[in-house]
């Protein structure tokens, strides 16, 4: 099987280097690619094709990007006459996957829909890939070995995409909320106070403002526009939406920290970008 990655971040590059332990052979485009991009793809051995039109050769193509990027990325990958499956495994929304896929089948490209839960595959148990669609046992079939664990949700376009919406919306929801929680304490001068009664009845709540600050902060770019995706999804389906059109503007002031190392991300620093006016939002 000959899969082409779209593109190899650090999530990316997971997922093709569980397909190459699955026996695969797995390509990638450098064109307009950073020299990081580069430096990962080479040594997880991916083949590198230069450009997209010569991914016409693939059997299939994973779309791993930011959200906001999935429609943009499809599109010029139908330009290319690819015919073989598609799989979008973006944070995006249900009616996202939905236009991708009507987009796609209008070419005589199949679509699947994907949605990982978890870290980059880089540990036993660590990373789950959810897939829906008609042909989704496909994709489970080609992960027979490494770090990736994929799981079936049936023929339904859009149920992955609901899952990881749905898992997502928690996680980097709960973060944007307690970091905000804790600048405004800072803010309002009862910090100190705040970390205080934490330690009497929320023991975790000061270690976890910490580890939202250093893991989330440097991927907050990435996090607004997924935020948005499930406000636009919880509206649909009935539910309050406006929380995370809020924790969209809690990622956006914390844009700044993009790619910084986790270790050189402090957290005075960053509740400071929650505290300090911005006059963009």
């Amino acid at each position: 099987m000959i899969l082409t990655i779209l593109h190899p971040g650090e999530m990316g590059v997971s997922v093709a280097a569980a397909a190459i332990s699955s026996g695969h052979k797995v390509l990638w485009v450098s064109e307009g690619r950073s020299e990081t991009t580069k430096k990962r793809a080479s040594f997880h051995k991916l083949e590198d094709i230069k450009t997209l039109s010569n991914i016409r050769e693939s059997d299939m193509v994973f779309s791993i990007c930011p959200p906001q990027s999935a429609v943009k990325v499809a599109k010029a990958v139908a330009e290319t006459g690819f015919e073989g499956l598609y799989m979008d495994a973006n944070a995006g929304s249900p009616e996202k996957k939905h236009l991708i896929h009507k987009l796609l089948e209008s070419n005589n490209i199949d679509f699947v829909d994907g949605g990982i839960i978890g870290p980059p595959a880089n540990s036993e148990g660590s990373t789950r890939l959810y897939v829906s669609g008609e042909r989704c046992d496909e994709i489970k079939a080609v992960f027979t070995d490494g770090f990736l664990s994929v799981l079936s949700l049936g023929d339904e376009v859009g149920k992955a995409a609901s899952l990881k919406i749905a898992y997502g919306a928690w996680t980097k929801g709960a973060s944007a909320l307690i970091l905000t929680v804790r600048a405004m304490a800072k803010n309002a001068g009862v910090e100190e106070d705040l970390l205080h009664e934490w330690g009497l009845s929320q023991p975790d709540a000061e270690a976890m403002t910490l580890i939202s600050a250093t893991l989330n902060s440097p991927k907050a770019w990435r996090f607004v526009s997924e935020m948005n995706e499930i406000s636009e999804t919880f509206a649909l389906n009935g539910v309050p939406n406006v929380f995370w059109d809020a924790a969209a503007e809690v990622y956006e002031r914390l844009k700044d920290f993009k790619n910084v190392p986790n270790e050189k991300v402090n957290i005075d620093l960053v509740l400071e970008k929650l505290i300090e006016p911005n006059e963009d939002i």
